[in-house]
């Protein structure tokens, strides 16, 4: 594999200098990449002042001139990536397109993929006081692409995030700081696994394909956000405290819920200091909902520190070519699913066309077909909350009430 040269950032830290010409590379995606096939990460955001055609592709141009480590100029096939320093220009022209308007907003975007380049890693779409980007999740996980939004749309240059971020292989090094510099964590983790109660069979059970993807949207204000904020800070954490107004929403809407849902566990915590990774590197946690959100909050945050997400990643990527092909069912009921992106800073300088307010939506493909996934953030002064589920299994109306009570009055639900 040809590996390219990657310059050093500037010292002022967030812009990418100019990266030194380079050859053709290409590899075998990772493991941990190849979970992530047939996935499309695709967002919204409105209103904005977009900047001309001209501009984005530019900007688009430098964020792929980074190099084959920066990704977004990968094109991947047949399970291999591949990065042609030669094909940046038509890449760059390819991948920014006019955004049609029925493909907008909560019932457009899931759709966004239709209209996507298939042979690109990423399109971006400019609207009228709109922009959307449809990324392969093959290429980043949300970190990635929040990164990417911000270099083709923030008219600040590219992040140097896309030259700095050299971990190729996180698992691996993740592993390595997590356990085998302190052993006793694997002990700890093989003596909650035997003694672990496992769930209770589904009682009810649908073929496990994904259908229909679909999306429900709305913003809490800044004020409910710090007044659940708070109250989850005296008590849990608040992805926990979020799974939980999640579940008891879909429950009082009518939803049947499973007592298991699941938190998006961002893995780079594991890594050694000083270390990132722009590759795939999430993993979702299981968390059962007996006994109440307080012991539920304690035994994730034993996870968490044991590395017991890590350590399930690790499985997953071993056992993925036996579980590849075989059928699966998956409960009828909805399994509710967090991930929580934090205070988007990253897109704040955005041209935003108001001076206050604006939207953010998220469409991405729940992990199983009967997930219904909040993604939450932070951004411009407001809680974005954006719920993707399957249309043929849940009910919109009922999503859409979930979503109001969900950021109307998340204490409430919890109380």
């Amino acid at each position: 594999m040809a590996i390219v040269q990657r310059p050093r950032a500037q010292a002022r830290g967030d812009v990418a200098p100019p990266v030194l010409p380079a050859r053709v590379a290409s590899g075998r995606l990772s493991a941990t990449d190849r979970l992530a096939e047939g996935v499309r990460i695709s967002v919204e955001l409105s209103p904005i002042v977009v900047p001309s055609r001209d501009v984005v592709v530019r900007a688009v141009r430098d964020v792929l001139g980074a190099g084959a480590h920066a990704r977004a100029g990968r094109v991947v096939t047949r399970g291999r990536w591949r990065f042609d320093p030669t094909a940046l220009d038509e890449q760059a022209e390819r991948a920014v397109r006019e955004l049609p308007k029925e493909y907008t907003g909560d019932e457009g975007l899931p759709r966004l993929r239709e209209i996507a380049r298939e042979d690109l890693g990423f399109t971006v779409f400019l609207g009228e006081d709109r922009a959307s980007l449809c990324i392969d999740h093959r290429l980043g996980d949300g970190f990635f692409g929040t990164m990417l939004t911000s270099a083709v749309l923030a008219g600040r240059g590219t992040p140097a995030v896309f030259t700095n971020a050299g971990d190729e292989h996180p698992l691996e090094s993740a592993l390595w700081n997590t356990f085998a510099r302190h052993p006793r964590r694997v002990a700890s983790l093989v003596g909650d696994r035997w003694h672990e109660r496992r769930p209770s069979p589904a009682a009810g059970t649908v073929p496990g394909e994904r259908a229909s993807l679909d999306l429900v949207s709305g913003t809490m204000t800044s004020e409910t956000f710090r007044a659940f904020a708070a109250w989850s800070h005296r008590k849990v954490p608040p992805s926990v405290a979020m799974l939980f107004a999640l579940r008891a929403a879909l429950d009082r809407v009518g939803i049947p819920v499973s007592d298991e849902g699941s938190i998006l566990v961002d893995l780079r915590r594991y890594l050694p200091s000083g270390r990132s990774t722009l590759a795939n590197f999430v993993t979702g946690h299981p968390v059962r909902g007996g006994g109440g959100v307080v012991p539920a909050a304690a035994r994730f945050s034993r996870d968490l520190r044991l590395g017991r997400p890590l350590a399930a990643l690790a499985v997953g990527v071993a056992t993925a070519p036996w579980r590849r092909h075989r059928s699966v069912s998956v409960p009828s009921a909805a399994t509710p699913i967090v991930s929580d992106m934090g205070f988007l800073r990253t897109l704040e300088p955005l041209p935003w066309a108001m001076p206050t307010g604006g939207m953010l939506r998220v469409s991405v493909d729940p992990a199983r077909r009967n997930g219904v996934t909040a993604l939450t953030a932070f951004l411009r002064g407001r809680l974005h909350v954006s719920m993707s589920f399957d249309a043929t299994l849940f009910d919109r109306a009922g999503l859409e009430a979930a979503c109001a009570l969900m950021c109307a009055d998340p204490i409430g639900l919890l109380e």
